[in-house]
């Protein structure tokens, strides 16, 4: 049982009730020291994420396709199992009540005798929903900011790793492995972009899926890099190193091809600075990006800065968001309802369509996937949960400014705001790891903002004598801030 403590007061506690710093060890760990079990399959699903392209083309089966739902459906079954009777899973609010009701039409589409077949609408069924159980994951497994924020270092490193990983990709090496693997070939083969010279450059993937999913993921790592960095608290050591680690991260980003990328990370970095008003936040980070920019540009022979120098344009950056999407809007003119579960064929294993082939309608983003497959029907009930999504965002972070757990709260805010901006083009509400990472940190959100009002609306009690800070104290529990060893 979470203790009824002191999370977000404003007022400064004596120093004795202070607790000692973390260790690099302890502050990397955290995550572990509440519900190791739960934590340890959370975490190893993460990695697996971040390495699923590179797991499935190395080691093609069904166990690998789904190795990632496996730990993360492992980690909710003991989540679920330990809960105490008549405890609800879904976290009461807006959001939880918005995700139940998409979640019902779903089973709906799957029920109703129209579209793929059945096994189909099931595994599609399995990409929408999956990701979304991640928002009461998050908040039911959330501690203390410590073990929240040990996951913005795991993510970090996991960047810096497969960031490294990517800058070795090669399109000599690509071709050769489409030449010699015609299921890599059909996968991969518009990893691409056309550069000025006449030429195409590799849109460079790393260990993950695709090339958009790499550049989303670097994304979010950079934001919380961001967060992290910008916290009054975080010394110069640690800062350094987030600077350190930000560069590749940026740099892969920027070999990702992927210009949705950097501009939900633009969306990121202007809600940190509207939040922290901090003059270094305006400066620091669009340094960063830049200069990995020019270096990314240097690497692909100026393609990579004629590809992102599209984003000077308005209507560049409209049509980018809009062209994903025009075939679902088209799709959903002609089928207002949609064409059923699986028709965009998104989700659904590969093996799944070579056993019973269908006619699918590709589309690029989650918007024109959702537009597809459940027409208008679908934008109406999502559309919810992102209304709910955005009043809740808005509403903790102006709540939970200045607390002591505003960092978590703002990274995990930035995080969904980030989703919501590559919704049209991108893949995170339902790809592989960001859908998992966008509802998931959500569920974080929540529950700081939960504990804040129910501690805020806890009567006070009467004033007790100041403490004798002469003699030993031992530490006071702060939710979210600090539990004895």
């Amino acid at each position: 049982m979470i203790r009824r403590g002191s999370l977000g007061r404003r007022n400064v506690a004596p120093q004795a009730d202070l607790p000692p710093p973390l260790t690099w060890k302890e502050r990397l760990l955290a995550f572990l020291r509440w519900d190791p079990l739960v934590n340890g399959l959370l975490a190893t699903g993460i990695v697996v994420g971040f390495v699923h392209g590179w797991l499935k083309i190395r080691f093609p089966s069904p166990v690998t396709t789904f190795l990632f739902d496996l730990f993360l459906i492992a980690a909710l079954m003991v989540v679920v199992m330990r809960a105490p009777r008549g405890d609800s899973f879904f976290p009461r609010g807006s959001v939880g009540s918005a995700i139940k009701l998409f979640l019902l039409v779903q089973a709906f589409y799957v029920l109703v005798p129209m579209g793929p077949p059945l096994i189909i609408k099931a595994a599609a069924m399995r990409g929408w929903s999956f990701a979304m159980l991640m928002f009461c994951m998050g908040y039911k497994i959330t501690r203390d900011q410590a073990q929240v924020k040990s996951y913005y270092y795991v993510l970090i490193l996991l960047g810096v790793f497969t960031a490294f990983y990517g800058m070795q990709q090669s399109p000599a090496e690509i071709e050769k492995m489409m030449q010699e693997d015609e299921n890599f070939a059909a996968r991969y083969q518009f990893t691409y972009y056309a550069n000025t010279g006449g030429g195409r450059t590799l849109r460079v993937f790393s260990t993950f899926i695709s090339s958009g999913a790499f550049g989303g993921t670097m994304a979010y790592v950079v934001m919380f890099a961001i967060v992290l960095f910008t916290e009054k608290t975080v010394g110069k050591t640690e800062r350094l190193l987030l600077i350190g680690a930000s560069l590749p991260v940026a740099y892969g980003m920027i070999l990702s091809g992927s210009r949705s990328s950097l501009v939900t990370l633009g969306m990121g970095f202007l809600l940190i600075a509207w939040h922290r008003k901090n003059l270094v936040s305006f400066v620091v980070f669009p340094a960063v990006v830049v200069l990995v920019l020019k270096l990314a540009s240097d690497f692909t022979s100026g393609a990579a800065m004629d590809r992102f120098s599209s984003l000077s344009s308005l209507d560049d950056v409209i049509a980018r968001n809009t062209i994903p999407t025009r075939i679902g809007w088209e799709y959903m003119l002609e089928n207002p309802f949609g064409g059923g579960l699986g028709r965009s064929g998104y989700s659904v294993p590969f093996f799944l369509f070579k056993m019973m082939p269908i006619e699918t309608y590709t589309a690029d983003g989650d918007l024109g996937r959702l537009l597809i497959e459940m027409g208008a029907v679908g934008v109406l009930f999502f559309g919810n949960i992102l209304w709910a999504a955005g009043q809740l965002i808005y509403r903790s972070l102006t709540q939970l400014r200045g607390t002591s757990v505003d960092a978590v709260a703002l990274a995990s805010g930035a995080c969904f705001l980030m989703g919501v901006g590559s919704f049209p083009s991108g893949s995170p509400f339902i790809g592989i790891p960001m859908g998992a990472l966008t509802w998931f940190f959500l569920g974080t959100l929540q529950k700081l903002a939960d504990e804040y009002r129910q501690n805020s609306a806890k009567p006070m009690g009467p004033r007790t004598p100041a403490p004798d800070l002469s003699a030993p104290t031992k530490p006071k529990k702060h939710f979210l801030y600090y539990h004895p060893k």
